[in-house]
């Protein structure tokens, strides 16, 4: 069990950042935008090329995110220019992008056996040193975001972007610039992805040109587990960033444990769309249901006692 644990926490910490990318568009936009897969694959590819050529780990870092967050301005190019819907405007990036990414390895896959990523100086430690060293470095990494995104979405811009995805017609009539905010939150949802695209290249040592695949779904099934396991209401954003994390962990623990039972790593894309399905049946199902029990369970409430009858009444 602990095995299971440190393994859930080494590959899953580096998906969070994606997770919450995806509910930036998923939720506060309500919109799905595949652009995601391409910009993990993307920011894992410039990190390992990068990092190949002798590059530093910040600067090589710092340019995949930014090469991601181009790639959702491009999306919302062709959403708001061409008038092409922004599942579309991902798709055909998504596509698109497999080819540049090709073009920026030099081949399908890059090993990072010999180049100096952030985790190369665990190398000399013992397994399980190295795993909770490991997951220290990618823990700041995740809870800065967490934090960041929290204290923004609380300033004037931020409630502003949450009311856009709520009601844009509402929000513009209020003078809120909802074109403006969509290519912010397709630029820092597409940074957010590339982030972890760069994280999880060094933490397993090597990058594929379809590593990306299947990041929105993960994502999607991951804010619901998340959701469904903490249930954050109205506007609160602190239990809301514990349920990302929350729910991208979890998904990551099944997954996990799906390999330790010996499931065949060709079947685990199967068990992200049951799991996804699963949780979208639970949200929709599950909820009510227990929403229900709980009625009824306070409306029954604890059996009421008869009153005692009054003693020593006195003789008459």
């Amino acid at each position: 069990m602990k095995q299971l644990i440190l393994d859930t926490l080494v590959t899953g910490m580096p998906l969070v950042t994606s997770v919450i990318g995806i509910w930036m568009i998923f939720r506060l936009r309500e919109d799905f935008d595949l652009t995601v897969d391409a910009s993990f694959a993307t920011g894992g590819a410039v990190t390992a090329a990068l990092l190949v050529k002798g590059s530093g780990v910040v600067p090589a870092m710092l340019v995949a995110i930014a090469a991601c967050g181009a790639m959702g301005l491009m999306t919302a190019g062709l959403h708001l220019l061409l008038r092409v819907p922004v599942l579309l405007a991902g798709v055909a990036m998504s596509i698109g992008f497999y080819s540049v990414d090709l073009a920026i390895m030099g081949t399908p896959s890059v090993s990072l056996a010999d180049g100096g990523t952030l985790f190369s100086g665990f190398a000399n430690l013992s397994p399980d040193q190295a795993d909770l060293a490991t997951i220290g470095v990618l823990s700041a990494f995740v809870l800065t975001v967490l934090v960041g995104l929290g204290l923004f979405l609380r300033t004037e811009i931020g409630l502003a972007l949450r009311a856009s995805g709520v009601n844009a017609r509402m929000a513009r009539s209020q003078g809120v610039n909802v074109r403006v905010l969509l290519c912010f939150s397709l630029v820092v949802a597409n940074g957010l992805a590339g982030l972890s695209g760069c994280l999880v290249v060094q933490s397993d040592g090597f990058a594929d040109v379809n590593m990306g695949t299947g990041t929105l779904i993960a994502g999607i099934g991951a804010v619901l587990l998340g959701e469904l396991i903490l249930r954050p209401t109205g506007s609160k954003l602190l239990r809301t960033m514990l349920a990302l994390l929350v729910g991208a962990l979890a998904y990551r623990f099944i997954l996990v444990g799906a390999l330790r039972l010996g499931l065949p790593a060709t079947d685990l894309q199967a068990v992200t769309a049951l799991t996804l399905v699963t949780a979208i049946a639970a949200e929709r199902y599950g909820r009510p249901l227990l929403s229900l029990l709980r009625r009824r369970i306070t409306t029954i409430g604890p059996p009421s006692r008869a009153p005692r009858a009054a003693a020593g009444t006195g003789g008459q």
